[in-house]
């Protein structure tokens, strides 16, 4: 098969896998309800673990990103697939069909769990330890919106911290698409964290 047509079908697939949204399955499976019409509105784990319950939320978080993280992971070790473009394929491809999911009229989620499970499968060192500085940093300094501070702190320090390790260039450009990727899908959420941010910033 073609090169460019291999990773297009890899985006293909891990766009189909990452459509599926647990956060709306398993809400209207233990509530009836639709998660977009609840809390933030956001068919994420973090609204499913306010609104609908915190194991529910777990669930969720773990399943989002395994959206990225298992078909990475059975196409290196099932299918000995080594090329780290088309294994990125897979994750970007799940980004994408998170944020633009085609099951549910293109309406998703902020994908920073499916960026999570990249990022688990590419950079595991420098994601264990941004788990552990990042969560340092928000329980013991931010101290609130554990949910929102917490994923944008690990995905932050796991990036940057990529950049200074013997990972492949294609590893590193892979991380950081990803990265801007999600951050387009949340920028209406830093818009808003950046007026806080600056409103309290005035008031001192």
């Amino acid at each position: 098969m073609n090169t460019y047509l291999f990773y297009s079908f890899c985006l293909l697939i891990g766009y189909l896998i990452g459509s599926i949204l647990f956060a709306r399955l398993i809400t209207k499976l233990v509530t009836g309800r639709n998660i977009t019409e609840l809390g933030n509105c956001n068919p994420g784990a973090y609204n499913v673990f306010r609104n609908v319950g915190k194991g529910w939320g777990i669930l969720v978080g773990i399943l989002d990103v395994g959206k990225a993280f298992f078909p990475m992971l059975i196409a290196r070790y099932a299918f000995h697939l080594q090329d780290d473009i088309a294994l990125g394929c897979l994750g970007i491809g799940a980004l994408l069909g998170h944020g633009y999911p085609l099951y549910y009229h293109f309406e998703g989620g902020r994908a920073a769990s499916i960026l999570m499970g990249m990022l688990i499968f590419f950079v595991p060192y420098e994601f264990l330890f941004s788990f552990l500085i990042g969560g340092a940093i928000v329980l013991l300094f931010i101290k609130k919106e554990y949910g929102i501070w917490g994923p944008t702190l690990i995905i932050a320090f796991s990036a940057i911290s990529c950049l200074f390790f013997s990972h492949t260039i294609e590893v590193k450009i892979i991380i950081w698409i990803g990265a801007l990727i999600t951050l387009f899908f949340n920028r209406d959420a830093v818009q808003e964290r950046t007026k806080k941010l600056s409103s309290a910033v005035k008031k001192k």
